[in-house]
C-alpha cells in the first residue's frame, strides 16, 4: 500500500526485529519499494527501531537504495564513497567533507530521476566512476 499523505507530513515508521517496516499512522506494513516511493514523492520519513526507539532512518534508507536502486548507487563517484568510508562521525561535518559530497551527489541524482549524467573530470575515462555518474563535486 502506497500512502497519499501530503509532502509536508512526517511518516513515522517502526522497524521490527523481523525486518518488517510498519507505518504507525496508517497501521500497515510497508515494503522497501513503498518506502522508496514515499520518499521520492517528497514525503519525509522517520524510521525507528521498535526495541530501542533509536532513529535508524539513514541506515534503512541507505539499505533500501543499495537494494532497490543499484544504478543510483553505482553512479556515485567512487572517490566520494572512499572518502565517506574513511570518515568518522567527528569528521563528517562541513561543506568540504565526503558527507557533503555524497549528499550533493544524491540530491543531483534524485533530482534527475536517478539517471546518471556524464562526468567532467580529469580522471581517465577508463575509470568506472567517471564513465557514467554525477558531476564531480569539489
Amino acid at each position: 500500500m502506497i500512502l497519499s499523505a501530503a509532502n509536508t507530513d512526517l511518516i513515522r515508521i517502526r522497524k521490527y526485529p523481523n525486518r518488517r517496516l510498519y507505518d504507525t499512522s496508517r497501521s500497515t506494513h510497508l515494503t522497501h519499494d513503498e518506502v522508496l516511493a514515499i520518499v521520492r514523492r517528497g514525503n519525509r520519513v522517520q524510521i525507528s527501531d521498535s526495541r530501542s526507539e533509536a532513529d535508524i532512518t539513514n541506515e534503512v534508507l541507505l539499505q533500501i537504495l543499495v537494494a532497490r536502486d543499484p544504478a543510483l548507487v553505482s553512479a556515485l563517484p567512487t572517490q566520494t564513497l572512499h572518502a565517506l568510508a574513511r570518515s568518522t562521525p567527528d569528521t563528517v561535518g562541513g561543506e568540504s567533507t565526503a558527507f557533503a559530497q555524497l549528499t550533493e551527489a544524491l540530491r543531483v541524482g534524485l533530482a534527475n530521476g536517478s539517471e546518471a549524467a556524464p562526468v567532467s573530470s580529469a580522471t581517465p575515462p577508463s575509470s568506472p566512476s567517471t564513465s557514467v555518474g554525477f558531476p564531480r563535486i569539489r
